[in-house]
């Protein structure tokens, strides 16, 4: 198979989807590595060492001509030209939040599976390490933003000697909210968890017995009294394939308290705050509504992009294998979890959740 490599053009992406070492493997697989001109630099892998891996360097317009796309965030509109018929573009995709890339891809009968929505054992197991690395960045920037010179509150999230730390609130209680209370807790702040799913409320009331975090049910009363408390309040709700809907209401954000800060790690899907009305950037990351700081960066992994390569391509290298080897129904046969990974397959949206988000017609028939 022709699998290629391409740079990302996203504002302040600088993952790339594939490292040179696992280029080499795929191409010890007997299959064809193109790999854009400079699409690692920005993770710290040179063109050279996609050379010696065995991968072929080549301009835009060739790598979008593959087989097999690898990315990793949605492509941008001025991509959507190279989609073609019967092509597979792999990678964190968030379709629900792009319509129009939606229809492109319909338009032009690729194949998009989507990393972010392939769930094994009931684990997205592509997602996890980003969403760890975005839990953890998530209390970096809060902290950061706290800061007076951001027209933050002024506080040092930490708190020293004789001050208290301040208080961190986080709606939902997945593995980025777990990654976001590891790193408050261990740098002294009160936290508290509003979850919605009993089970998960015993674990996590379990995992955290006996250190200053709160569990709660996560009720309209309960997000309305603890959000008034948040120096940093931090939203993790992400539904796979689909938009959430917007739990946080404009009323709760203007009872904050002037110069908190809210981060919603789940913006790549839609987000869950209803005073987040566009994305931010890298670059510019923050807009400031009703006296609070809203972060918004719907790639936060993307600023550490070395770490996060190395942790989306061990991930990504099994199931590209596995297509390569096999093709991409026989491979889906035998690992279920790919299938959930499908999202639109030669002109039919094969995910129900992406289907009814974006009111479009579902198939369940791979063809």
């Amino acid at each position: 198979m022709k699998i290629s490599v391409v740079k990302e053009i996203k504002a302040g992406e600088a993952r790339v989807g594939m490292t040179p070492e696992n280029a080499a493997i795929l191409v010890n697989q007997g299959n064809v590595v193109l790999v854009e001109q400079d699409a690692g630099i920005g993770s710290g892998y040179t063109n050279q060492e996609y050379v010696d891996a065995g991968a072929t360097l080549v301009d835009q317009a060739e790598a979008w001509m593959a087989d097999m796309v690898v990315k990793v965030k949605e492509p941008q509109p001025s991509e959507y030209p190279f989609f073609k018929q019967g092509q597979i573009i792999w990678g964190f995709l968030h379709l629900a939040a792009s319509k129009p890339c939606v229809e492109a891809l319909l338009k032009a009968g690729a194949t998009a599976i989507g990393g972010e929505t392939i769930e094994k054992d009931g684990v997205l197991t592509l997602l996890k390490p980003m969403s760890a690395i975005a839990g953890r960045r998530a209390i970096f920037m809060g902290a950061y933003y706290l800061e007076k010179q951001h027209q933050g509150e002024g506080i040092l999230l930490s708190g020293i000697e004789n001050i208290p730390a301040g208080e961190v609130v986080i709606l939902g209680g997945g593995n980025a909210a777990i990654n976001a209370c590891d790193m408050a807790i261990g740098i002294g702040c009160s936290v508290t968890i509003l979850e919605l799913n009993p089970g998960r409320i015993a674990y996590l009331t379990e995992h955290y017995a006996g250190k200053s975090v709160v569990i709660l049910p996560s009720t309209t009363e309960n997000l309305e009294r603890e959000i008034q408390k948040a120096d940093v309040f931090i939203s993790t709700i992400l539904i796979p394939g689909a938009k959430p809907p917007k739990i946080v209401k404009e009323y709760m954000v203007k009872s904050m308290k002037p110069g908190s800060v809210i981060v919603d790690i789940a913006i790549d899907q839609g987000g869950t705050v209803e005073t987040i009305e566009h994305y931010t950037t890298h670059d510019d990351p923050i807009f400031i509504k009703h006296g609070v700081l809203h972060y918004a960066v719907p790639n936060m992994p993307g600023a550490t992009p070395r770490t996060s390569t190395m942790a989306l391509a061990t991930g990504n290298l099994t199931y590209l294998s596995a297509i390569a080897e096999k093709g991409l129904e026989q491979a889906m046969l035998a690992d279920i979890s790919l299938a959930s990974g499908l999202n639109i397959h030669q002109g039919h949206i094969m995910s129900k959740s992406l289907a009814d988000t974006l009111g479009m017609e579902y198939s369940e028939v791979f063809q």
